[in-house]
Formats: C-alpha cells, structure tokens, sequence
C-alpha cells in the first residue's frame, strides 16, 4: 500500500504484518470526493429530457493526483469504474435514466490501491416517457386480451412488452402512436407485463409496469341482476352470459348457494360461451359459483363467485 501524508512508519509496518487494504477501502487521508455535472441532467431540482434518454456525466477529482479513476452507479455502492483522463483528471460517461421521477447516481474517486472518496450524490428530476398500459385488471389463461399502449414521447412506431421475464414480443404503433396488443397470459397466478416504445431514430423510452391476475374462472354476467347489485325482483327471470377464459370449454357447472351436491351443468356453444336463466322467488342474496370445463372432463382450477341480489 502507498503511504499517504502523515501515516506513520508504524502504520505501514502494521498494514504490512496484517495484509494489504481491501479494495474499496477508505484511504488513509480521504482522497477527494469528485463534483458531477451534467448538461442533460443536472442537480437544479428541475425536471430533464426522459427515461431512456442518455445523457453525458462528467466526474471531476479536482487536481487530487491520488485519484486515477471513479466507481458510479444508480445504487449504493457504485460499482462502475470508468479511469480517469489523467491522475487527478476527470471522466465523462453516457448514463441512461431508466425510470422517470428523482433519480441518484452515486459517484466516488479511487485512487491506484483500490481505496474510495467519500460518496458523492448527484440527485435529478426525469421526466416520464414510459407509455401508458391500458388494460383488462385480470386476464384468462392461454385466451388473448386486449391491451392498449399509448405513448409517453414523441414519434413512437414501435412498443416491446415483456411477461414477467419473458420473451420479448414487439407490435407496431399506428400513425397517432397507440398500438393494441392481444397477449396471451399461459399461466395462472399474478403476472407483471412490462412495456417500453422505440422512436424512428431508435430511442426507447423508460419502461411502464403493469400487475395483473391470470385466472381461468368464467366471466359472468347478467343486465337483470349484475353481479353483487341489487336488481331484478321476486319472480323476474335473469339471463347469465358465461364467458370462457382457457381454451376449449364445453360445458360449465355452478351451484346455487354453494351447495356442491347439486351442481347444474350448462352446454356451451361452439365457442365455448354459454348462457342460462335463473329466476328468484323471493329477494335476498343468491350466490352463485360457476366453473368451465374441458372435453376431458378438466375443471377450472378457480370458479367464479356472482352474487345475485334480489330487490
């Protein structure tokens, strides 16, 4: 380890008997914390270019000869390196925000032993470019639904999604920036689809995330008597349209106050939507739970629960 001003024989005959610095560690006589600077994106409290636009940094050591390069990052560590000019010098690198609102980049000097300034902080405001995601707030499993992607920048012809940690699927965007995406969800449980937009020039913008459930229970639904609102009334006959949400369904069965012993089998049609009528003989609470099935025999892990209110 070089010995730095004021550290005494002593000191470096006891780093000798006990091993050299780690890296990372601090330095004997703190070597000097860099400034940031950046012309996109500056530490001003105001709000700069995008996530996913780049913009240029420069790390500055302010003449400390010790200083031979910086470590940098959005996280705390860095763990970047990126050398320096010239010993004591400066560095300028290309950093792409990725998430829109207050973003850090952490930032020391290292000097030649592996050994790091005090951390300095550059803090600044990215505005958002991530598209908006509108969508249905569950989806089937192995059936499309429908997403819609409009845009958070200018001049978008392209939006990539991902599923999780998926492929990566990319639809075009239409003349006014909005793409329809039918996705296909091939697994039950909760899911997050991740989508981002590409400029003609190549640009991506930051990346927008949106949670959702898979489930292959049927959509219920009915005019006379939707679910868990009042309606209808004693003696008025309801119509409930079944809706598949997994792929070929040839039946459903419910029960009427979850009574499993008596279940009522309903056919579906060649596209597996069905319908049947229930008429109430007096008001109160009907629940309901309906579940599909398949051509051999396989159930719908989840069944859906309608509640029928009887005015």
């Amino acid at each position: 380890m070089r010995v730095r001003h004021g550290v005494t024989t002593l000191l470096a005959v006891g780093v000798m008997a006990f091993g050299a610095v780690p890296a990372q560690a601090s330095a004997a006589t703190p070597i000097a914390e860099p400034t940031v600077t950046s012309a996109e994106y500056p530490d001003d409290g105001a709000w700069h270019p995008g996530a996913g636009v780049p913009g240029s940094f420069t790390f500055d050591a302010g003449g400390d000869a010790a200083v031979v390069g910086f470590s940098y990052g959005n996280s705390d560590p860095a763990g970047t390196f990126v050398a320096a000019d010239h010993p004591g010098g400066s560095a300028t690198v290309s950093y792409t925000p990725q998430a829109s609102g207050p973003n850090d980049l952490y930032v020391a000097s290292v000097d030649s032993e592996g050994n790091r300034s005090p951390q300095h902080v550059h803090h600044f405001y990215v505005q958002s470019t991530e598209p908006r995601v509108n969508g249905p707030r569950e989806t089937g499993v192995g059936v499309p639904a429908e997403f819609r992607f409009s845009p958070g920048m200018g001049d978008v012809v392209s939006y990539t999604y991902v599923i999780d940690n998926g492929p990566e699927t990319t639809v075009a965007a239409s003349a006014d920036g909005t793409a329809t995406a039918n996705i296909v969800t091939a697994t039950l449980g909760y899911h997050t689809l991740k989508v981002w937009s590409t400029t003609s020039t190549g640009l991506k913008s930051g990346i927008a995330g949106k949670g959702y459930p898979a489930s292959d229970a049927p959509l219920v639904a009915s005019t006379e008597y939707p679910d868990s609102v009042g309606g209808g009334g004693p003696g008025v006959t309801g119509v409930f349209n079944l809706t598949p949400r997994t792929p070929g369904v040839v039946e459903y069965v419910y029960y009427l106050y979850w009574d499993y012993d008596n279940p009522t089998v309903v056919p579906a049609g060649p596209d597996g939507r069905a319908s049947f009528t229930y008429t109430p003989d007096a008001s109160g609470f009907y629940p309901v739970q309906v579940f599909s099935r398949t051509a051999d025999g396989k159930q719908s892990n989840n069944g859906r629960d309608y509640y029928i209110v009887v005015k």
